[in-house]
C-alpha cells in the first residue's frame, strides 16, 4: 500500500480539493470557507456564546476570536455581553450579515449540489457513518 491509498492521505486529498473550490467561489465576495461555516452555523443559532459557535465549527477559539473581529469591522456580525455571563460574548448576525450569507448560499448551491450527485443516497449515508465514526476515534 503506497501512502496515497491510506484513509488519512484519502481524506487529506478530498478536504483540499472541496476547499479548493470553495475558496474560490467566496473569494469574490471577500470571504473565505471558514467565514463561511461561521455565518452558517450563526444562522442556525443566532446569539449562541462565542465559545459554543467555535465547538460548532470544530475550531480553535483563538481562530474564530480573529474571524469574529474581522467580520465585525465589515458589519457583518455584531457581538453583545450576555445578560447571563457578562464575561460571555454573544454573536449575532447583523443585517448586512444576513443579506451576505444568502448571497453566499446560493452562490455556493452548485458545490451542495454536485456533492450531493456525487453519491447515492446510500453511499452518502455510509460516507456520513463513516466519518463521525472516524472522528469519535480520534477524539
Amino acid at each position: 500500500m503506497t501512502v496515497d491509498d491510506t484513509i488519512p492521505m484519502r481524506l487529506r486529498r478530498a478536504y483540499l480539493t472541496m476547499h479548493r473550490v470553495a475558496q474560490a467561489h467566496f473569494a469574490e465576495f471577500g470571504m473565505t470557507v471558514d467565514q463561511y461555516v461561521l455565518l452558517s452555523v450563526l444562522a442556525d443559532a443566532e446569539g449562541i456564546i462565542q465559545t459554543e459557535l467555535s465547538e460548532r465549527m470544530s475550531s480553535d477559539a483563538n481562530t474564530v476570536g480573529a474571524m469574529l473581529k474581522l467580520l465585525e469591522q465589515k458589519n457583518v456580525i455584531r457581538r453583545e455581553a450576555s445578560q447571563n455571563d457578562r464575561r460571555a460574548l454573544r454573536v449575532y448576525l447583523t443585517a448586512s450579515g444576513k443579506r451576505l450569507l444568502k448571497k453566499l448560499i446560493r452562490h455556493s448551491s452548485q458545490i451542495h449540489q454536485t456533492l450531493e450527485e456525487a453519491l447515492t443516497p446510500r453511499k452518502k449515508q455510509t460516507l456520513m457513518n463513516s466519518l463521525e465514526e472516524i472522528t469519535r476515534a480520534l477524539q
